[in-house]
Order: C-alpha cells, then sequence, then structure tokens
C-alpha cells in the first residue's frame, strides 16, 4: 500500500536554546533587521535531514556564523510533524526522542542564531524523517538449482536473477517458458521466504520479437506479459516494475508514452499499468549507481517523488553494484536524502567485488552495517552468494567446498545471529607491482577517493579537487613514462582541458607537491577514449601515488594509467584486425561447431575489405572466433573492441563474448563471459561492440582463451566484421618511414639470404621455409637439425648476412616472430668482425624463455659505432637446445 503522512504544522511548539539554557520562543517572527550601526545578520545551519528510528534519541549539531562578530544564542523550533520535546545540547546542539509512529512521519524544525550585535539570522530548516522499526529481510538472488541448497541457512528473501526478466519468459511470442521463475517463487513459498518479483520490464532484456510491432501492438503486448504474471502469481509480494529507468529506458517506451508532458510519461503509464494488475502489491522503482553521488541520489529521488505524486510507487530499489570504492558516509548521507520520501528502500544488488577475502569482508562489514541499521531500508538481497555463480567474479560468499567466507562469516555472525561482537580478518593492502616494462591501474580499482564516481570500468563524474590514491606502488628504474587512458567531450559540452596532478606520499592531497601533470584536452566525446603520453624521470621504490584532478570542470573519464618503459605500448594482438591482407588470419575459425564460411568481402567499415560470415545452421553454435591462446597474459585486462554489420532484413542482436579455461580444467568447466550485447544492430550499418577481456591472476596456465560472436538469428544470411582490436602491451613494430627492412622478413618467396651456421660445426642443421607453422601469411623460415651442447661449444644457428648492409654510427631495431617445437630459450646476436681492433658480439635480446607452440615476440637494438670499419656482419639466432625446432617469421632489422 502507499505510505502517505499529511504534514501538521504546529505554530506555537517552540524551543529557544541559548548558553543560558531553554526559553520559549515568542509567537511573533523576530525582527531580522540590522542594528544601526549596520551589524550583519549571521548565518545559521541547522545540518543535513536525517533520518532515524521511532524511539531513537536525536542530536541535531546545529551551527552558525558571524562575518562582523559572533553567534552568541541558538534558537530552536519545531514547526511540523508530531511533538517532540526538545531539549539543549552542547554548542547549537538540540536533542530529542524520536516519537512512536506506526509509519513513516516527518519532523521540521528551524534554527535561528543570534550575534553580540542584536542581529538574528533567517531560520534555516532541517528534516528530520521518523521510521517504525522495520522487519528487515535478508536475501539473494538466484539463477540455477545449486542455488537453492544451502539458501535456508542464510537468507530470508529470495529474486529470481533472471527468470522473472519479460525476455527470459516469452523469447517466443506467446510461448511463455515459466519453470525457472516457479522454481524461485515456489520455493519462497513453500519455505515462507519472502519473494521480490525482478522484474516487469527493463530495456536490457526484452523479447527481440517487439521490435518488429508497431506502438499499438506493443503496447498490448506489455499488457498481456503483466496480466499472464498477475495471472500466474497472484500473490506477489513486492515487484520491481521499471528496471533501469536512467540508464536503460526500453526501446519501446514510445508505446508507453514516450517523454510527453512530465518528461517520463512512459514511466507513470508503466507504474499505472502495474497497479492495475497488481493492485495489492509493493509496486518499486530499481536502478544503480543511486548511491555513489549526491547528484545522482538527486536525479533519482526525482522520479520517485513524480510517481509518488501520483500513488503509483510504494518502495525504492537502489542496486549496490559498484560500491567498492565509495564511503561508508556518502551512502548514509544518499540514503537519508531517500529516506526523506517515507518510501521503505529496497538494497537490491549488493555485492563486493574483491578476490582477496580480508579486503572483501571488511568491505562488505562496512556498507552492510550502514544498510542495516538504516531505519528506512526494509530489506538487502546480495546477489547471489555460491563462489562460480554470482554476477561479478570475485563477489561470491560461499565457497565451492560450502565453506564460509570470512564475509559470510561475519554476515552470519551479525545480521542472522544478531550478535554485536563480529569480527573480520585485518586486511593489508598488498600494494601495486608490475613488471620491468610497466605497470597498469584500472582506475576504478583504486584504494581510496573523493568526490568521483567508479563506474565499472572507468571513474567519471571526475571534476576539480577530486582526488583518488593507489597505495604501495613499487616504481621501477626503467618506467620513464606515463600514459592516461580517458574520454572527454568537446568544449560545447563541457570539455575544457583539464589534467591530472600526480602526487606522492600525501598527508594532505591539497598541498602535496607535484611530481608530474598530465594534460586531458577534449577526445570528441565522453565514450571515445583516447591516451595521452607524458615523459618523466624514472624513479624507483614504493609510494602512494595520488592522482589529483585539476585545471577545469569535467575532467574526463580516466579508464586506466600506465607506468612504464615509453618503448612499450597497445598493440592489437589481432595480427589483421582490418582484414587488409591476402588470406585470413590463421587465428579466425568457425567455432563451436564448424558449419559456415569465413571469408574476406568488401563488405567493411574502414579500408576495403571485412570478414564476411555465412552459411550458419545454428545460432548458438556457428560463431565466428579469434583464438588468443598464447597471446595473453594471467593478471592482464584486455581492452576489445569489434565493428560488426549483417545483411538483415531487420536489426539484429550480436553478442561479443569470450571464453577462458585455465589450469588444466575440464572443458566442460571453462568460464564464459560476455564483452557486450546488442540485441538491436541495424541491417546493413556498421555498429561498435566493445568492453573487456580479463584474465585471472590465478590463471597459472592458460589453456584456451577465444572472444567470439553469437546470438544472431538465423534469419540473418550473412554477418560481417571489422576493425577488431584486442589491445595488450607490447613492443610496436617500426612505423613506416624508419627504413627499409635489412633482411628477407616473411618467407613467403623463400628463405632468402637466411644461413645455417657457422661454420665450425660439421652439421650445422638445416632451414628452410616451412608452411607448418607461420605468424602471418603462409609460411615462416624453419630451422631444425640444430645443436648447442654448452658453454664451451659456439653450437649452431640461423644467420644472416649483414655485412654491406649497415653503416657506423647507426641504431637499428630488431623485431622477430618465435615459435618453438619445445619450452626453450632463444637469443638474438648482432656479430661486427673487426670493429676498434676487436670482434664484437652483441646480444641485442638476451635468452629468451619461450614457450612450446605460442608465437613470442622477440625486439631489441644494437648499434655500429661511429668510426667503426669491420670486415664483416652478421645477426642470428643461438642458444636453443638440440633437438628443438625454431620457426621464425616477420623478422625486421630496420636504422633508425
Amino acid at each position: 500500500m502507499t505510505m502517505k503522512n499529511h504534514l501538521l504544522k504546529i505554530a506555537m511548539l517552540s524551543l529557544a536554546v541559548a548558553s543560558a539554557g531553554c526559553t520559549n520562543k515568542e509567537t511573533e517572527e523576530p525582527d531580522n533587521s540590522a542594528p544601526p550601526d549596520n551589524n550583519a545578520a549571521p548565518i545559521a545551519d541547522a545540518g543535513s535531514d536525517r533520518t532515524v528510528t521511532a524511539g531513537e534519541s536525536v542530536t541535531l549539531a546545529g551551527s552558525g556564523s558571524d562575518a562582523d562578530g559572533t553567534v552568541t544564542d541558538y534558537n530552536w523550533s519545531q514547526v511540523a510533524g508530531p511533538s517532540v520535546e526538545l531539549g539543549a545540547g552542547e554548542g547549537g546542539a538540540v536533542t530529542f526522542i524520536a516519537p512512536q509512529t506506526e509509519e513513516a512521519a516527518t519532523l521540521e524544525l528551524e534554527l535561528r542564531v543570534g550575534d553580540d550585535g542584536g542581529a538574528s539570522s533567517p531560520p534555516d530548516t532541517v528534516i528530520v524523517t521518523v521510521w517504525p522499526a522495520l522487519d528487515k529481510f535478508l536475501g539473494t538472488a538466484t539463477e540455477s538449482d545449486d542455488d537453492y541448497l544451502n539458501l535456508t541457512t542464510y537468507f530470508d528473501q529470495v529474486t529470481p536473477g533472471n527468470a522473472g526478466k519479460w525476455g527470459s519468459v516469452e523469447a517466443t511470442r506467446d510461448q511463455m517458458d515459466w519453470a525457472a521463475l516457479d522454481t524461485a517463487h515456489n520455493f519462497a513459498g513453500n519455505h515462507e521466504l519472502r519473494y521480490k518479483h525482478h522484474t516487469l520490464l527493463w530495456g536490457q532484456q526484452q523479447p527481440d520479437w517487439l521490435a518488429d510491432l508497431s506502438a499499438e501492438e506493443q503496447l498490448q503486448e506489455i499488457d498481456e506479459w503483466m496480466a499472464a504474471v498477475a495471472e500466474r502469481y497472484p500473490d506477489l509480494d513486492m515487484i520491481d516494475v521499471v528496471n533501469e529507468p536512467l540508464h536503460a529506458p526500453p526501446a519501446y517506451m514510445e508505446a508507453l508514452g514516450g517523454e510527453g508532458d512530465s518528461g517520463w510519461d512512459w514511466l507513470i503509464t508503466a507504474f499505472e499499468m502495474a497497479r492495475e494488475h497488481f493492485p495489492d502489491s509493493t509496486l518499486i522503482l530499481n536502478d544503480y549507481n543511486i548511491l555513489n553521488l549526491e547528484e545522482s541520489t538527486e536525479d533519482y529521488l526525482m522520479l520517485v517523488e513524480l510517481l509518488q505524486e501520483l500513488e503509483l510507487i510504494d518502495g525504492i530499489g537502489v542496486q549496490a553494484h559498484f560500491l567498492e570504492q565509495i564511503s561508508a558516509d556518502t551512502v548514509q548521507k544518499n540514503l537519508d536524502l531517500l529516506g526523506g520520501a517515507r518510501l521503505p528502500i529496497y538494497v537490491s544488488e549488493l555485492d563486493i567485488n574483491y578476490a582477496d577475502d580480508a579486503r572483501h569482508a571488511n568491505k562488505l562489514r562496512e556498507l552492510f552495517t550502514v544498510f542495516w541499521e538504516h531505519p528506512a531500508v526494509a530489506g538487502v538481497t546480495h546477489w547471489g552468494y555460491r563462489e562460480g555463480a554470482t554476477w561479478r567474479e570475485n563477489a561470491w560468499l560461499l565457497n565451492s567446498d560450502e565453506t564460509e567466507r570470512p564475509g559470510l562469516e561475519w554476515l552470519r555472525c551479525y545480521a542472522i545471529d544478531g550478535n554485536e561482537d563480529c569480527t573480520v580478518p585485518e586486511y593489508v593492502p598488498a600494494g601495486w607491482s608490475g613488471d620491468e616494462s610497466g605497470l597498469v591501474l584500472e582506475a576504478e580499482l583504486f584504494d581510496e577517493g573523493e568526490g568521483l564516481l567508479a563506474s565499472g570500468e572507468i571513474i567519471s563524474h571526475v571534476d576539480v579537487g577530486d582526488w583518488i590514491v593507489f597505495r604501495g606502488v613499487e616504481f621501477q628504474q626503467g618506467w620513464d613514462g606515463l600514459k592516461v587512458n580517458y574520454a572527454k567531450g568537446e568544449v560545447e559540452d563541457g570539455g575544457a582541458t583539464g589534467s591530472i596532478s600526480v602526487r606522492f606520499d600525501c598527508d594532505d592531497v591539497n598541498s602535496c607537491s607535484e611530481v608530474a601533470s598530465v594534460p586531458l584536452p577534449p577526445t570528441g566525446g565522453w565514450n571515445s577514449f583516447d591516451t595521452v603520453d607524458t615523459e618523466w624521470e624514472p624513479t624507483e621504490g614504493k609510494h602512494d601515488v595520488y592522482l589529483r584532478f585539476m585545471s577545469a570542470a569535467n575532467v574526463g573519464n580516466i579508464d586506466w594509467l600506465r607506468f612504464g618503459s615509453t618503448e612499450v605500448t597497445r598493440i592489437n594482438l589481432v595480427e589483421d584486425g582490418g582484414f587488409e591482407g591476402d588470406t585470413i588470419d590463421s587465428g579466425w575459425s568457425v567455432w563451436y561447431t564448424d558449419e559456415g564460411e569465413l571469408a574476406l568481402t568488401d563488405t567493411a567499415n574502414s579500408g576495403s575489405q571485412g570478414l564476411s560470415l555465412s552459411g550458419r545452421t545454428d545460432a548458438g553454435a556457428n560463431r565466428a572466433s579469434y583464438d588468443l591462446t598464447g597471446k595473453v597474459e594471467a593478471g592482464e585486462t584486455y581492452p576489445v573492441s569489434a565493428w560488426v554489420s549483417h545483411s538483415g532484413p531487420d536489426a539484429a542482436q550480436v553478442t561479443l563474448s569470450y571464453k577462458m579455461r585455465c589450469n588444466d580444467i575440464p572443458d566442460g568447466d571453462s568460464s564464459y563471459s560476455g564483452i557486450e550485447d546488442n540485441t538491436a544492430v541495424p541491417a546493413n550499418e556498421w555498429t561498435q561492440l566493445s568492453g573487456e577481456l580479463t584474465v585471472p591472476a590465478d590463471c597459472d596456465v592458460i589453456n584456451e582463451v577465444r572472444i567470439y560472436f553469437e546470438n544472431t538469428p538465423l534469419d540473418v544470411e550473412t554477418l560481417y566484421y571489422d576493425d577488431v582490436e584486442i589491445l595488450g602491451w607490447g613492443t610496436a613494430a617500426p612505423e613506416p618511414g624508419n627504413g627499409d627492412n635489412l633482411v628477407e622478413g616473411d618467407f613467403e618467396a623463400g628463405k632468402g639470404n637466411w644461413t645455417a651456421g657457422n661454420a665450425e660445426v660439421s652439421e650445422p642443421g638445416t632451414i628452410e621455409p616451412s608452411s607448418e607453422e607461420a605468424y602471418s601469411g603462409e609460411q615462416s623460415l624453419k630451422a631444425s637439425g640444430f645443436f648447442s651442447s654448452g658453454e664451451d661449444t659456439w653450437g649452431s644457428y640461423a644467420a644472416h648476412d649483414l655485412t654491406d648492409l649497415l653503416e657506423a654510427g647507426t641504431t637499428y631495431a630488431v623485431s622477430a616472430q618465435v615459435l618453438l617445437s619445445q619450452d626453450d630459450v632463444v637469443s638474438i646476436t648482432r656479430e661486427l668482425n673487426i670493429c676498434d681492433g676487436l670482434e664484437q658480439w652483441v646480444s641485442v635480446v638476451e635468452q629468451e624463455q619461450v614457450t612450446a607452440g605460442q608465437w613470442t615476440h622477440l625486439s631489441g637494438q644494437f648499434e655500429v659505432p661511429a668510426g667503426c670499419e669491420f670486415e664483416s656482419a652478421q645477426i642470428y639466432f643461438e642458444h636453443t637446445t638440440g633437438g628443438t625446432d625454431v620457426y621464425i617469421d616477420e623478422i625486421s632489422v630496420t636504422a633508425q
């Protein structure tokens, strides 16, 4: 039912709190005019609005300021709400006992202050919302049958995670699949648990067939959907009517009235229809990123009040994803704002995504305590609870062996058993470290911060004066550069150039000295990411790295920053992601089954060619896929982007996902994750899909990693792909124009001047072009029959003569791709004979450990000293153990 309370003005009830004690307030208004000497009136501050529980002792800490004098007295009075007895506190404080009430009630109090010159301030108002003690529930979301096995041990409320969404129930028009939803609903009923239906309408998940209907037909189908739910489940207690209206309005919103005069007519219509079909249910609005920032809370409260004025809403749902970096104080203040609406608050989707058990437990305790003790919160639903079965990878509570994670131990002690003395393990930050090439810090994973929003994979709402800190960053001497990846709108969109001030080891971030400044000019849009580079003096040792945002409002949306070697940059792990070559890169295939044909096509997003997939027989199995096995590393996150199109006839779904199999687990236990799902890709238009692929840090053995495109209906005959990027860190190939390659590098036309060495070895082995393995194209150079019998023997190698190709006083860059038939080492060496009277050997690449069957990029450089008059020169690959076949491809030696 709708909770509504009419405020009663209490004109005569008042209290003056002064230095001498309490006095009654006169009925006439005070004279706020300044005395003859032009004494300025002081300013009163009654403090922030509060939400409290009936019977609670409440203290309001009022204050005052005076520009030309001293505040001498504080006068509190109650002007609305159930009567309370005010008592003087210290300074400007006032205390009272919150009245008993059966539903939420509002008290309105005013504070005036007076100064030593006789002037009195205008009143400042504070609203105190009083709630009766609520019988709170602790619930979870369910997906599979296994979720029900231990559910009643910990939870007394159930929310179906996906089973209740329209797209799950009625994927095919007029064919209802209620099985999973029946399981959740019946389980709750059979075990006397509270049940919340999730959700009637959500822009991210509705039946695909709706897109083909007129607005009139869509409205009729919406009504039929609600009627069907109401008929099957006539006793629903709570319902998430609309999910994420601020972030994912449905494509069919025009059928519900569009924006209309209110700007939200479609939302009003949705709740009106829900009220008609579910007159006895608690109707709830649900959205995310509400508690992170005050302005987000206020935007959401505007929608709540719009529906509340029409008596259409009974509860406020707030998802609790992405709160890891938000302080408890911020969450408390924003809950207080929502609590002022006098509607119960449902924390609907709580999870804490930390792999470290202690860190997870400490943050869970910090946030859950705020939720559980807030007077307006009627219940908290944790979004899943079993390891391997939560929406966010590291947010589980119950381990796979059914032991409790420390966070669950605390939750059981505190919320289930009702104890106060419940502990969590101490959390000691692990710090941040990389390798000799550098370290990437994902912006949203900061340790502490203020004023901004951790929005999934970025930080946003970044403004002047906001800051974040990464504690315990371990720097290495070779890190001479800083890169920042960010997005920023143009000037007309509020995107003036801002900056990041980098500071170390601050006691006060506002006065800490700066070690580097990174300007952030507009990138072309708030979702258009670019990378800016800054060189700086390398440092060593461990530092707390503070980033303070400067110079202009709306500094930018920050994705990541990287401290490291300037020689290392982002490179595309897809060898020909633009499909401009003569053949398709060998990493592409039709997977999970091989039915379908991949081909180069002149349908392209850019350039002259793209990739096509036709002849599919199964929308879920004939997937265009790219194999990344051997190209990615544990603990790394890789940005992924691809442009897709299709032949139609209508808009269709295209999902970009990835498969991960680690540590030799059975293939059937592989994990599958979505990167982006677009359910309405237009026909014959190019659409970008993007996101991130993360390899878990504990993936010690990477068995298989691949991206793939799936879920497109079979009435789409041909799919097109172009400009596929999976960005990793590495040394980029030499830019065109840096000089011609001095050696034969691709072996498509033979081995060129590569020879088997050395001459002092009777059986040096053989080298020949081979199609057995190729990094690109059709062939590589295979070196076999080689041996290296210890440090006292030269061994044998693949070599190229450079005698007539090198010039004194010149530096040369060397790059090569190498694959070995077994785990082994390989080196690249440059020899000069004679230079400065000596025969010189220089390691271009020292003994690099190479994993069998994986292409490994080797790179380095060497210098020919000025004035060096050599008789001969060569470059060669050596130090690989006898019996190991060596495949070499894409070799370049270029003058810099």
